[in-house]
């Protein structure tokens, strides 16, 4: 497999509070990886860390040359302006060509009401030649062959959409830089059944590599063949999906707990000898 990521030594903390601790994580090509923890343990931190949105306190994040990362947040942000339209946010993933774009559209419309206004014709051709000389009609193809697998109207209002139409909005967004490494922060947060089914079907199709936060197992179970770990700051992995990872983790936490009653019992059996010299030494002495 093709390594895409590899984080090396990392250490992350907040305050007294260490939530990443000297781990270790390499990220290949293909796989679909579900991130696992409890609440709070840090799993959001891990992927805005890989997303390179947060810095770590000390190690190395290696990104390779051909790794391209899209992150979808946990929580769906309200749009700044009302008026913007679905081809507007998707349109957003494309950075400045993305903004030319999107004042193209508008201009568009404008002079479908007005076509006999020359300042807006003017305004209209030479944002024509700025794309032209940016290559931003490819982008365009990209924002509406996404339009299109997404199933939406990008000349519907954001803000009008409901919850599950925007997460697939924002999906669309994130994959207009065409991302081999997709990272996904509670993607089924407030979805209906039917959102959720078009979420695995894209999954499925997706030729990248793919990290999901998640607390709903149906949708782990349907997704993931690898299952990561976050334990009081250290990464446990397990090459296999959701459905094994519940019977793996409870063996090797059962092992911990051969080890440390192990543990236990010699440190009470070195406490016991030392007691017993001390008591020796006390007699002797007196």
């Amino acid at each position: 497999m093709t390594t895409q990521l590899i984080l090396k030594q990392i250490t992350l903390g907040f305050g007294e509070r260490l939530l990443l601790d000297k781990i270790d994580l390499i990220i290949e090509q293909g796989q679909c990886i579900g991130i696992m923890g409890r609440n709070g343990a840090g799993k959001s931190t891990l992927m805005k860390l890989i997303a390179g949105l947060v810095t770590a306190d000390s190690g190395e994040r290696i990104l390779q040359n051909d790794c391209r990362v899209a992150y979808l947040q946990q929580e769906v942000p309200d749009s700044k302006e009302a008026a913007l339209t679905v081809f507007d946010i998707v349109a957003e993933g494309g950075g400045a060509v993305g903004e030319k774009l999107q004042a193209l559209h508008h201009l568009n419309t404008e002079l479908e009401a007005a076509p006999e206004n020359a300042a807006l014709l003017t305004r209209y051709m030479q944002l024509q030649e700025e794309i032209e000389h940016v290559n931003g009609w490819m982008l365009e193809q990209r924002i509406e062959t996404q339009l299109s697998r997404c199933g939406l109207d990008g000349e519907q209002l954001f803000s009008d959409l409901s919850g599950g139409m925007k997460r697939r909005v924002l999906l669309a967004q994130a994959q207009i830089n065409d991302p081999n490494l997709l990272l996904l922060d509670e993607p089924t947060n407030h979805l209906d059944i039917e959102s959720i089914d078009f979420l695995e079907a894209f999954l499925r199709n997706f030729n990248g590599t793919t990290m999901i936060i998640s607390h709903d197992r149906r949708f782990l179970g349907a997704t993931t063949d690898r299952i990561i770990e976050l334990d009081r700051g250290h990464l446990h992995t397990y090459a296999t999906g959701f459905s094994r990872y519940t019977e793996q983790r409870e063996a090797r936490l059962e092992e911990e707990a051969r080890h440390q009653a192990l543990f236990d019992k010699k440190l009470a059996e070195e406490e016991a000898w030392i007691r017993q010299g001390i008591k020796a030494r006390r007699t002797r002495n007196q």
